[in-house]
C-alpha cells in the first residue's frame, strides 16, 4: 500500500475500454428453469466448464445470456449467470467503464434465497423493487463514499419487514468481483452455502434482481426473476488444503513477487519461512520499510530457512520514502542498474498535477515529492538473458480519474521513462520483468502504462495469471478484519514473453495448506494473514528455445 491510502481493492486483459462512467444501471436475475443458467423464460443447460475468478471471461464463452438490457434499463447491456456445487457465479456488462467498489452510487444485488416471498422484505417499489427479499450485496457501499458521491467497498445487509439492515462484511459470504479496476464486464462469485451469522444457504432455487441506486437518486432496474440451481450443494469445506507446493519445470526460473506490508516486515521471521517455502531463485519485495540497509537485508537472507536455498545477493532503492523495493537473488550475480538506485519524477511532473487537485488532495503530492519512486531495477542473468527486473509500489486508493488514480499514472510514467534509459544505455535491449502493488483500482492506464512496447521485440509485456492454491482465483490481497472491500488482485507480474515462457506459477497463502504440510514448512495456516495482507505471486519462466 502506499501513502495515505485507506482504500483498497484491486484487476482483465490488456485492452480495457476506459470511459467516463454516465448513468449506471443494472442486473437482475434470469428466467425459470432449471440449470446453472438460462436466457430470461428459457430452460438452461448445466455449466460445463468452472468458472475462474481472474476478470477475462474466457470460460464464460458459451453461456447464454441470463437477462437482456432492454431500452427502459439504463446502460447495463447483458448478464450471465452459472454455478458449481460452492459457489453462484454472475457476470454483467455495462455500456461505460466503472470500478465496482466505486461508483457514482451503488449497486444493489437482492436476494431471495429461499425463493419465498412471505419472508425477508421489500426493497424499493414494483418497478424496480423486489418483494421477499432476504440479503442484498451492496457494490459500492453508500455509507463509505470518497467525495463527489462515489462510493467505496462491498457490503452485505440483511434485510427485514423495514428494508435493508445494518452493513456487514461481504467475507461473510466469502463475496469476490474480478476485475477491480474500471472495466465494461464484471464477474463475481457468492458462496451458495452460507457462512457466519444470519446467512443461510441459498435455496434450490432464488429470486434475484440488481438494481442500481446513482447519486443523484435515480433508480433503474432490470426485470427479477428465477435461478435454479441443477448442481447439489457441496457441504464440505470450500477450501481445498494443499499438501505440495508445485514444483518448477526443468531450466525454469521461479520469481517471487510479494508485497511486505511494511510495518511487520520489521519482524519477518514469518516472511523468512514463508518465502522459503515456495524455493524462489529471485525475490522482488516492495513495502520494505524506511529504515531497509544493506544490514537489515543481509540479516533477513540469512535466516536460516533462506540461508539453506543457497547464497543471496540483494540490491534496494533509495527512494520512495517509508516503502523500498527489493531485487533479491540466490546464487546468481545481480547488478543494481546505476540509473535506477534512486527513482524520481521528471521535474515539475507532481508540480503540474498538484494543481489541478482539490486543496484536500494536495498533501499526497507534497509527501510524494519528497518520498519520490517505491522502485528499483536490477540486471540478472536468467540462462543467458540479461534480465532487468523492476520491482514496485503504486498509489492505493481512489477511483477513476481521482487524484490518487492520477498519481498512479504519473508513477508508472515515471518508472517506465527510468527503465527506457537504462534499457538505452545497453547495445542490446534486454528482457524484463515487473512485478509488485499495482493497486490499479482505477483506470487501468498505470498497467498498460507498463506494458506497452516493452518487450525486446517492441510488443507489450506479458502478465502472468497466477491462481490461488486452494481456489479457482486470481486473487492477491484480502483482508476480512476490516471486511470494506473485496479480496482482490493488486499484484501484478509483467514479463518478455518474447524471451521467456510462463512455465508455471500460483498465489501462495499458508491457509491454503493442510495443517501436517505447513507444520513441515514451520508455518501454521494464520503465518500469511500476520506476515501481510497482500499474498506471495510466483511465476516460472524458461528461456524460450
Amino acid at each position: 500500500m502506499r501513502i495515505l491510502s485507506s482504500f483498497r481493492l484491486c484487476l482483465n486483459r490488456r485492452t480495457v475500454r476506459l470511459g467516463v462512467f454516465a448513468a449506471f444501471a443494472v442486473l437482475s436475475a434470469c428466467g425459470t428453469g432449471r440449470g446453472a443458467r438460462t436466457t430470461t423464460g428459457a430452460r438452461a443447460t448445466a455449466t460445463r466448464v468452472p468458472i475462474q475468478l481472474d476478470g477475462h471471461f474466457d470460460d464464460w464463452t458459451g453461456v447464454p445470456v441470463w437477462s437482456q438490457a432492454t431500452a427502459s434499463s439504463g446502460p447495463l447491456e447483458a448478464a450471465w449467470a452459472a454455478e458449481d456445487a460452492q459457489w453462484w457465479y454472475l457476470s454483467f456488462s455495462v455500456r461505460d467503464s466503472v470500478s465496482h467498489s466505486a461508483m457514482p452510487g451503488t449497486l444493489h444485488l437482492l436476494m431471495d434465497t429461499d425463493d419465498r416471498t412471505q419472508t425477508g422484505g421489500t426493497v424499493f417499489d414494483a418497478a424496480v423493487g423486489l418483494a421477499g427479499v432476504d440479503v442484498a450485496l451492496d457494490l459500492s457501499r453508500a455509507d463509505k463514499t470518497q467525495g463527489n458521491g462515489v462510493g467505496a467497498g462491498a457490503a452485505l445487509r440483511t434485510v427485514g419487514p423495514t428494508g435493508l439492515g445494518a452493513y456487514r462484511s461481504a467475507y461473510d459470504l466469502d463475496v469476490v468481483a474480478l476485475p477491480s479496476w474500471s472495466t465494461t464486464r464484471f464477474e463475481l462469485r457468492i458462496a451458495r452455502g452460507g457462512t457466519r451469522d444470519g446467512f443461510a444457504p441459498l435455496g434450490r432455487a432464488v429470486r434475484a434482481r440488481l438494481v442500481f441506486e446513482s447519486t443523484s437518486g435515480v433508480v433503474t432496474a432490470l426485470p427479477a426473476a428465477r435461478y435454479t440451481f441443477a448442481t447439489p450443494l457441496e457441504t464440505r469445506a470450500r477450501t481445498q488444503l494443499v499438501s505440495a507446493i508445485p514444483s518448477k519445470a526443468d531450466r525454469a526460473v521461479r520469481v517471487v513477487q510479494w508485497n511486505v506490508s511494511e510495518g511487520s516486515f520489521r519482524s519477518p521471521a514469518n516472511h523468512a519461512k514463508l518465502l522459503a517455502a515456495v524455493s524462489p531463485d529471485v525475490i522482488l519485495l516492495d513495502e520494505a520499510y524506511a529504515e531497509t540497509s544493506d544490514s537489515t537485508l543481509a540479516d533477513f537472507f540469512a535466516r536460516p530457512e533462506l540461508a539453506a536455498l543457497g547464497r543471496w545477493r540483494f540490491a534496494y532503492s533509495r527512494s520512495g520514502g517509508r516503502q523500498h523495493a527489493v531485487v533479491a537473488t540466490r546464487d546468481r550475480e545481480i547488478r543494481q542498474a546505476a540509473s535506477m538506485v534512486r527513482m524520481e519524477y521528471p521535474a515539475g511532473v507532481l508540480d503540474s498535477v498538484r494543481a489541478m487537485v482539490p486543496t484536500a488532495a494536495q498533501r499526497l503530492f507534497d509527501i510524494e515529492a519528497t518520498a519520490q519512486l517505491s522502485s528499483t531495477g536490477a540486471w540478472i542473468t536468467i540462462d543467458g538473458i540479461e534480465t532487468l527486473f523492476v520491482p514496485l509500489d503504486l498509489q492505493s486508493g481512489g477511483f477513476f480519474r481521482n487524484p490518487q488514480d492520477q498519481l498512479r499514472v504519473l508513477q508508472s510514467r515515471a518508472i517506465r521513462a527510468g527503465l527506457q534509459r537504462e534499457l538505452g544505455f545497453r547495445t542490446a535491449r534486454g528482457a524484463l520483468v515487473i512485478a509488485g502493488d499495482f493497486n490499479a483500482i482505477g483506470s487501468y492506464e498505470s498497467i498498460f502504462t507498463l506494458q506497452q512496447g516493452l518487450d525486446v521485440d517492441g510488443s507489450d509485456l506479458a502478465l502472468s495469471d497466477a491462481s490461488r492454491l486452494s481456489e479457482r482465483s486470481l486473487v492477491t490481497w484480502t483482508d476480512p478484519k476490516v471486511g470494506q472491500f473485496l479480496p482482490g488482485r493488486l499484484d501484478l507480474t509483467l514479463y518478455s514473453d518474447a524471451a521467456f515462457e510462463r512455465t508455471g506459477g500460483f498465489t501462495f497463502s499458508s491457509a491454503d495448506l493442510a495443517p501436517a504440510f505447513a507444520a513441515s514448512l514451520g508455518v501454521t495456516p494464520e503465518s500469511s494473514e500476520r506476515a501481510a495482507d497482500h499474498l506471495i505471486v510466483v511465476t516460472d519462466l524458461r528461456r524460450k528455445r
